[in-house]
C-alpha cells in the first residue's frame, strides 16, 4: 500500500512526545519541586478555520475516535494519565481517543496522544490507516505560552491555555502523501489547546 509505505518511512522508534517547556530556555535556577501525577480531565483544541476550511475542500470528513468527542470545531481528547516535575514542567501527558480522517475508501485515525514536556514542545500519535496500526509519528508542535517555574496548580487542576498547534514536516508529508497534494505544509495551523488536568492526590504529600 502506497499510504502504508509513506507512513513507515516517518516512523519514529521510541516516540514519546514532547509538550510544556519552552519557558525553560530562560528560566533561572528553581528550588526542587513535587512531582505533580495526572489523573483525567481533558484536552480541548480549538480547530483553526485554516484546518477546517482545508479538510473540507478535499472532501475528508473528521470524526471522533473512541472516548474522544468532536462537537463543532472543537475536539476533546480525554487524559488518562501522566507526571508533570513542578519544578522545571518536564513530563508526559497521556490522552484517550483521537482522530478519524475519512476521504472515500481510506480511513486513517490519530490516536493515543502523548505530550511530552522533555525538550521542544510537540506532540506524537500513533497513525492507524484502513485498520492497520501504521506507526507513531510526530504529528504536532506545540508553541506555549510562556510559564512561571515552579508551576503552581489550582487546588487539583494544573491548566495550560493558549497553546498553538502546529503541524510538524513529517505528518504535513504523511498526509500529503495520502492526498496527493501540496496543501500541508510544516508549521500548518491546526488550532489552539487547553490542557485542564486533574492533579491525582499523593496520601505522601507534605502539608
Amino acid at each position: 500500500m502506497i499510504f502504508a509505505a509513506r507512513l513507515k518511512q516517518f516512523a519514529v522508534t521510541g516516540a514519546t512526545t514532547l509538550m510544556l517547556s519552552t519557558a525553560l530556555a530562560t528560566a533561572t535556577h528553581v528550588h526542587a519541586a513535587p512531582t505533580v501525577r495526572l489523573s483525567g480531565n481533558v484536552t480541548e483544541v480549538a480547530l483553526s478555520q485554516d484546518l477546517v476550511g482545508t479538510l473540507t475542500a478535499l472532501g475528508v470528513k473528521p470524526s471522533a475516535v473512541g472516548y474522544s468527542a468532536l462537537i463543532g470545531t472543537h475536539a476533546y481528547f480525554p487524559i488518562s494519565s501522566g507526571a508533570i516535575d513542578a519544578a522545571n514542567a518536564n513530563g508526559e501527558i497521556v490522552h484517550l481517543g483521537g482522530l478519524r480522517l475519512t476521504a472515500g475508501d481510506t480511513r486513517v485515525e490519530l490516536s493515543d496522544f502523548i505530550i511530552d514536556t522533555v525538550g521542544t514542545p510537540s506532540l506524537t500519535g500513533l497513525v492507524t490507516a484502513n485498520g492497520d496500526v501504521m506507526a507513531r509519528i510526530p504529528l504536532f508542535n506545540l508553541d506555549l505560552p510562556k510559564l512561571t517555574l515552579p508551576l503552581m496548580p489550582t487546588g487539583r487542576r494544573l491548566v495550560v491555555p493558549g497553546v498553538a498547534v502546529t503541524l510538524t514536516q513529517e505528518a504535513a508529508t504523511a498526509l500529503n502523501g495520502v492526498f496527493n497534494i501540496n496543501a500541508f505544509q510544516p508549521g500548518f495551523s491546526i488550532g489552539t489547546a487547553k490542557v485542564s488536568a486533574r492533579i491525582r492526590p499523593s496520601s505522601s504529600a507534605p502539608h
